[in-house]
């Protein structure tokens, strides 16, 4: 186990060297980009263009968060189902952030076989296939399926990875190099995001580790005590599942309908309010179970009122995303009928 854990981090520490070379080498590595594209393009045909396209569609957003719903349902391990929607919804916004930072426009000099917009550094959809399959393969490496069926779908994440990345090559959305960081800017991504996962996601007795071991309160352990709390309600309550879901699927909206930042900013306020809420409505109830298990006209009030607080939150937060998303979906409406 440590050997693996120490693999893990020298492939994040490479890729990460890999990014950063790239961002450096953007310009002197142009022709990189059109040897690359130029092989790639020898295999454009009708049939091939059809395999890419089924290919790249396995990374859009909504594909994957509709994957999500399935998986989350049957996963055998229950604790997973958070971290599963939070890997997606991070993958985006860590995308969305580099793009809005390098601001790279996308190729020019190749033939469009897709229409796409914004910037191209690094891959979107590239990002997305190694994150979400990656993590995937995670799963499945640290599993209890027999070693036949753990090759079989690794092979299976691993070609689907590879050809999302080839396909936006190929349908010229991104260069070369926009692959290539998207998926080493990923694969760090998934060795910090594995590391928290496994030490807060899915050790449970660390929560109790305090009540164990008194020391201090540092500010250090502070903050580890906190991000323990916080762990533990997403492992532990439905409702946060809920919450996370819907958050995912605000996120994916979001990027896909272009929110200005004061929306992000709004929306980024609102998920802070709602899970705040629920903490809160977490921490009454554990207490007040804790103190009593018999039925009290006061626990219940304060039961009560705890999950009142999450409603009106939720609520506040449904009214102002409708005022935020109803508008921007309708104008999609409107410019499909004209179109």
């Amino acid at each position: 186990m440590r050997r693996q854990r120490k693999a893990r981090w020298i492939i994040g520490c490479v890729s990460a060297g890999l990014f950063l070379g790239i961002t450096l080498s953007l310009d002197g590595l142009a022709p990189v980009d059109q040897w690359v594209y130029g092989w790639i393009s020898l295999l454009i045909s009708p049939g091939m263009t059809l395999f890419m396209q089924a290919m790249t569609s396995l990374a859009t957003p909504l594909l994957l968060l509709a994957l999500s719903i399935p998986l989350i349902l049957w996963m055998p391990r229950k604790e997973y189902r958070v971290p599963l929607i939070f890997n997606l919804m991070m993958s985006i916004l860590l995308n969305l952030s580099l793009k809005s930072y390098f601001m790279r426009t996308r190729p020019t000099e190749v033939m469009r076989l897709t229409v796409e917009s914004g910037y191209s550094f690094p891959s979107g959809h590239t990002m997305a296939a190694v994150c979400f399959y990656g993590f995937l393969f995670w799963l499945v490496c640290g599993g209890t399926l027999v070693k036949r069926t753990k090759t079989l779908w690794s092979a299976v994440l691993f070609l689907v990875i590879f050809f999302a990345g080839v396909s936006r090559i190929y349908l010229g959305a991104h260069y070369f190099t926009d692959v290539l960081a998207g998926v080493c800017v990923s694969i760090l991504y998934l060795v910090l995001y594995t590391a928290l996962i496994d030490n807060y996601f899915t050790h449970g007795e660390n929560v109790h580790l305090r009540a164990r071991h008194p020391e201090r309160a540092s500010l250090l352990s502070s903050f580890r005590f906190a991000l323990e709390g916080i762990a533990e309600g997403l492992r532990t309550e439905r409702n946060m599942v809920i919450h996370v879901g819907i958050m995912a699927l605000v996120i994916v909206f979001g990027a896909l309908l272009a929110l200005s930042p004061l929306e992000w900013m709004l929306c980024v306020l609102l998920f802070g309010l709602v899970f705040m809420a629920e903490l809160f409505n977490t921490a009454v109830e554990t207490v007040v179970n804790m103190v009593t298990e018999d039925y009290h006209s006061r626990a219940k009030r304060a039961k009560d009122m705890a999950a009142g607080a999450v409603l009106v939150a939720s609520v506040t937060a449904a009214v102002i995303g409708a005022l935020i998303f109803i508008p921007k979906v309708l104008a999609v409406v409107r410019t499909g009928f004209h179109s």
